[in-house]
């Protein structure tokens, strides 16, 4: 039986062009902040609580005078919003009056500059916090054909 001296050369070149099927260049942007400031977005959530319904509203994405991120949602409740650009993770708040009835938080990483998507999760004072549900949101005000399609939800 031969065995080659070098197992490296061994391969033959059916492997080499499989190996080369399997790897797919995918380029990714790094967002920060100044991509979402006055954004708006119109978001899908589906709560457990809800079966299959989809909640559908709008959120705008803006920054104070002072600095501070701030979401204003589609039925006039305010929230804050974050982006850990590190991480590449995203976070909008929803408060109720006075935070009587608890809170919800949107979040979930980013990958792309015109969809975004994750977990709902929530609390109440007579509630302990848990995941509620998904959510979808796609950006508004841009070239449908720049923006592709919306990712699967698996």
């Amino acid at each position: 039986v031969d065995v080659p001296a070098d197992l490296s050369t061994a391969k033959s070149s059916n492997e080499d062009e499989d190996d080369d099927d399997e790897w797919e260049y995918e380029e990714f942007e790094t967002l920060d902040e100044n991509d979402f400031f006055n954004s708006e977005w119109k978001v899908g959530t589906v709560l457990e609580s809800s079966g299959e319904t989809i909640d559908e509203t709008w959120f705008r994405l803006i920054t104070t005078e002072e600095g501070e991120n701030l979401a204003i949602w589609g039925d006039g409740a305010k929230g804050k919003w974050s982006l850990d650009v590190n991480a590449q993770f995203f976070s909008i708040s929803k408060e109720t009056f006075g935070g009587w009835l608890g809170k919800k938080i949107w979040a979930g990483g980013v990958d792309d500059f015109y969809y975004l998507q994750g977990s709902v999760r929530g609390w109440s004072p007579l509630q302990p916090a848990s995941v509620l549900g998904q959510w979808q949101a796609k950006r508004l005000g841009v070239d449908p054909d720049e923006a592709g399609g919306a990712p699967r939800v698996g």
